[in-house]
């Protein structure tokens, strides 16, 4: 994975999980900001809107053309990285959890 310019997409955090769940669970569709945030009803709209803009940015995303509205749709390189980040979130245990 290439160094993220945006670190923020790699901090852990309830928002971030479930959006990046979501794009990992079907990791071939397009989608619009409405319709991802419509999917996480305890995310804001705000929240899926800057994560995805990051994303963007990027190049962890790739802007579908031809569509109506901005429509996104994770790469092989986003999906690659938010796998990884994923990966490194569950190797180190959250406040609060038991440390062996």
């Amino acid at each position: 994975m290439k160094p993220l310019h945006a670190k923020v997409l790699a901090v852990r955090s309830v928002p971030r999980q479930q959006i990046y769940k979501v794009l990992l669970a079907e990791p071939g569709r397009a989608w619009t900001i409405r319709e991802l945030a419509g999917s996480l009803p305890d995310v804001s709209v705000e929240a899926v809107t800057a994560t995805l803009h990051l994303m963007l940015g990027e190049r962890l995303m790739d802007q579908v053309r031809h569509a109506r509205g901005l429509t996104l749709q994770l790469n092989d390189e986003g999906r690659t990285a938010i796998e990884q980040i994923v990966q490194g979130w569950s190797a180190v245990p959250t406040t609060g959890e038991s440390q062996p």
